[in-house]
């Protein structure tokens, strides 16, 4: 978990995580030829949705546990 938790911590990460939302958002719209299939795309976009929100609360987590630490040494909460 710790791993993780370092990676989640990289600006690379979350420059990745930038670039992966474009291309799972922007390429369904560009990409949208049949307009009578709308159910498949709602789930797709749904579930990309689902996924970038759950990395960015990991990130949000792992980036919050670094400050706490870092005010702990510190000795100010």
């Amino acid at each position: 978990m710790e791993r993780l938790s370092s990676l989640f911590k990289q600006v690379g990460f979350h420059i990745f995580l930038f670039f992966l939302s474009l291309v799972l958002f922007g390429w369904p719209v560009v990409h949208f030829s049949d307009m009578n299939r709308l159910e498949p795309m709602f789930y797709y976009l749904f579930g990309a949705w689902g996924v970038v929100i759950f990395l960015l609360f990991l990130v949000s987590r792992s980036v919050s546990d670094q400050a706490g630490s870092e005010e702990d040494e510190n000795g100010k909460k």
